[in-house]
């Protein structure tokens, strides 16, 4: 049975006190993910968009205190849990993405440069998404991030490899993850 972004971003613990709240967690992630899929991001980025279409979001996501300001997306996106804000999405995903047998699938790690903590390129950290990629829908079928420090996209590949391989979909990856097992 499919489900709305409302109730799976409403899975996603809220990192805020209860007190004072004036939008939903779920709302403010369906304003995010529509404003990400308009090519809109970061907190100034989203906000500009939802407030152009700020008669749709109110009438259709029930707010009632119109759009936050742009500080609230900022500060959710960075005080959320990614791992349970992947995990819904990838929920989501799951029932809106259809891979059907033989589908062509690529997969790919992209750094989020926001999270370079060191400019030195021999020491350099940084947390990265690796996605997997529907080539028939165009649309991102599952996600995982890891730290360059800790994991490799070799690693996090094949962890999406294992749970997506009962799809018997035809994968497309970088040479990097042409790897023989010792």
């Amino acid at each position: 049975m499919s489900k709305s972004l409302i109730e799976i971003f409403a899975q996603v613990k809220d990192p805020r006190r209860s007190q004072g709240l004036r939008i939903t967690l779920p709302q403010i992630f369906c304003i995010i993910t529509i404003s990400n899929l308009c090519g809109h991001f970061g907190g100034r980025g989203i906000f500009r968009f939802a407030n152009a279409n700020k008669e749709i979001f109110i009438k259709e996501l029930n707010l009632k205190h119109g759009i936050p300001s742009h500080v609230i997306f900022s500060d959710l996106l960075n005080r959320v849990n990614s791992n349970h804000l992947i995990k819904a999405f990838n929920k989501w995903a799951s029932y809106y993405v259809p891979i059907k047998k033989g589908d062509l699938v690529s997969g790919d790690g992209k750094a989020l440069m926001s999270t370079v903590t060191n400019r030195n390129k021999s020491s350099q950290k940084f947390e990265a998404v690796v996605s997997v990629f529907s080539q028939e829908s165009g649309l991102v079928r599952a996600i995982a991030k890891y730290e360059n420090s800790k994991e490799s996209e070799i690693n996090i590949v094949t962890f999406l490899i294992e749970n997506l391989k009962e799809l018997g979909m035809t994968l497309h990856l970088d040479a990097l993850h042409a790897q023989k097992k010792q």
